[in-house]
């Protein structure tokens, strides 16, 4: 048998992420007021914790959107993501443009040559070269 037991505050010294991110969950619809500091926190736990994982602004936005809603809440989580100092240390920085397909022809017989070498192959118990 399994027993759940809470306990608030610093008396929970091995709390684990799954309990940490409920602090501001909503089961409700009702509006909530969200200041500054309400947002900031939001923003917090839904992105830099351990469950927020650090997404990218889209992933971010959808688990947001899931519980809270205020006005510019897309600007202001594209602004947080943004200036999170992880994420961009972590941004694979990837060339925008792509190396065009270059066609290669021979224009008299071996100007171009190629040839893959494989070997030694291994032959099997049974026979078989694999």
């Amino acid at each position: 048998m399994i027993e759940v037991v809470n306990k608030p505050g610093k008396q929970n010294t091995n709390a684990d992420a799954l309990s940490r991110f409920n602090v501001l969950q909503r089961e409700n619809t009702e509006p909530l007021e969200t200041d500054a500091d309400m947002k900031t926190k939001i923003l917090q736990e839904s992105h830099d914790s351990v469950l927020g994982g650090h997404r990218g602004t889209n992933k971010t936005y959808a688990a947001i959107q899931e519980h809270y809603s205020w006005p510019k809440m897309r600007e202001d989580v594209e602004n947080y993501v943004k200036r999170c100092a992880k994420c961009q240390l972590n941004k694979a920085l990837r060339p925008r443009v792509k190396a065009p397909m270059e066609i290669t022809t021979a224009k008299s017989p071996f100007e171009r040559c190629a040839l893959d070498i494989v070997g030694p192959i291994t032959e099997t118990t049974s026979g078989n070269i694999s």
